[in-house]
């Protein structure tokens, strides 16, 4: 018998990512933490939505075939403008999260980094 994959449902994995990103920042003073915590969900659902469309505009290319009468067209994948609009939003997030860690910790690397490094390993494979 193989391996069955577990497929968790998408608010244990934006609780799982929260979690993740709130280790990374985990050394940030608590009223800081606690004023950026709307943040980090936004951005862990990001992360999750993200992820989410890009198995879906994988599994159904780029672009899909759209019934026009009696014929058909190609047009791009209608997730691919909420994905685009997404992935900006995630990037300012990300990019105001870093702010408020280095205007706190100085000189540290932003965990933030990290955080795009993480997103975009899912693009490179």
């Amino acid at each position: 018998m193989g391996k069955e994959k577990k497929v968790e449902t998408e608010e244990t994995r934006i609780k799982k990512e929260t979690a993740r990103i709130k280790k990374l920042y985990k050394d940030l003073p608590v009223n800081r933490k606690n004023s950026l915590t709307k943040l980090i969900e936004r951005a862990a659902f990001m992360v999750v939505s993200l992820e989410s469309m890009e198995t879906k505009i994988r599994e159904e290319g780029q672009m899909v075939k759209m019934r026009q009468g009696e014929y058909e067209i190609d047009r791009a994948h209608p997730l691919l403008t909420t994905y685009n609009a997404m992935i900006k939003n995630y990037t300012a997030t990300v990019k105001l999260l870093d702010e408020v860690f280095a205007e706190t910790n100085g000189d540290q690397p932003a965990p933030g980094s990290k955080l795009a490094k993480f997103v975009n390993r899912s693009k490179e494979k």
